[in-house]
């Protein structure tokens, strides 16, 4: 099973890739345009070619939680709407969690902070230790969230 799990957002979205050997890698994509719109149309971009390029069998999503800003909200219910509607017309599967599901899954603690959840991803699930964005270490969560509530953990065959 292939995965790739994306953590939207508007300045950073972050993704990674865990495939059928559970090599796990991660990135952010950061739109050079100023214009919202544009921007979004940069990253859906930039997410159906990870998506041509990977083909997953499967992609996860964080859904949308509240925000203190109304803008922000409507602003990343917005990108998450045209990665739906991008990741759809690749004829790809959808999975989506809530940011407690994928706390609780990583660390135990569905109130974990994200220094805990960052943590976890570096310590037990990542291989290469290269730094990750914290927008590509949420991605990883959620696809390894993904991997676990579909039943295969990617912990099981990963070399130390």
């Amino acid at each position: 099973m292939k995965l790739i799990g994306i953590d939207p957002g508007i300045t950073a979205t972050g993704y990674s890739i865990i495939d059928e050997n559970n090599c796990i890698t991660g990135g952010t994509i950061r739109p050079k345009q100023k214009d919202t719109y544009k921007k979004i149309v940069e990253i859906c971009q930039c997410v159906q070619s990870l998506v041509s390029e990977h083909d997953p069998d499967y992609v996860a999503l964080e859904k949308v939680f509240h925000h203190k800003n109304v803008q922000s909200l409507i602003r990343s219910a917005e990108l998450r709407g045209a990665i739906i509607m991008t990741i759809l017309s690749c004829g790809k599967d959808i999975v989506e969690y809530t940011p407690a599901q994928i706390k609780l899954t990583t660390t135990g603690n569905g109130r974990a902070s994200k220094t805990q959840v960052r943590y976890f991803i570096e310590k037990a699930i990542m291989t290469d230790h290269n730094r990750l964005s914290s927008h590509a270490i949420d991605a990883v969560a959620i696809a390894y969230t993904a991997t676990r509530k579909m039943g295969r953990d990617p912990r099981h065959s990963l070399q130390r």
